[in-house]
């Protein structure tokens, strides 16, 4: 299975030099994204999207020694961390996005129509946002076309809740038995 995750970095980091890829970098906020990364990996190839204020679009498997500042707007990295999200709709099997509201509308809602149109059958999606994020799109349009679309709305600052990751874990399992 492909499992592609999006969601943001944290301002929390590891000492610089301490850790080799950017997965492990992140810290505090962060630390959940890296245990549902580890939960999903037994069922496939799981790639960790990170949108960074300070560092544009990076992936989990980036190398930390590659981190520079990027010291931009953060509309080229915006773009590709879009982008990203618009070729994994197509092709991925579970498709996971954690994002505040600010990065949500700017990223998903502006391309909302083509993620859903684009993905595929079977896919499993995983939404986590606030309220007024998950309203600036019609989930129920793009539960007309899959049958798995877990939506955690978010309240404080957990990316996901611990019933909904397990809800997520408990989809894909399935889907991999089949």
């Amino acid at each position: 299975m492909q499992i592609e995750i999006f969601t943001e970095d944290s301002g929390t980091t590891a000492d610089e030099g301490s850790v080799e890829q950017v997965e492990n970098f992140f810290r505090g906020g962060f630390l959940p994204i890296k245990d549902l990364s580890t939960e999903l990996s037994p069922f496939g190839d799981v790639s960790i999207h990170i949108l960074s204020e300070e560092y544009g679009y990076l992936r989990g498997s980036d190398s930390t020694s590659e981190l520079k500042p990027t010291g931009g707007d953060g509309t080229e990295a915006a773009r590709d961390f879009s982008e990203a999200l618009s070729e994994a709709s197509q092709t991925a099997d579970v498709i996971v996005i954690l994002l505040t509201k600010s990065v949500f509308k700017e990223t998903v809602t502006e391309q909302w129509e083509a993620l859903v149109s684009n993905t595929k059958p079977n896919t499993i999606w995983c939404i986590g946002a606030s309220r007024s994020a998950l309203s600036s799109v019609d989930i129920e349009k793009l539960r007309s076309e899959i049958d798995d679309v877990i939506v955690y709305q978010r309240v404080g600052v957990a990316r996901i809740s611990t019933e909904y990751k397990d809800k997520l874990i408990d989809a894909v399992d399935q889907a991999s038995d089949e």
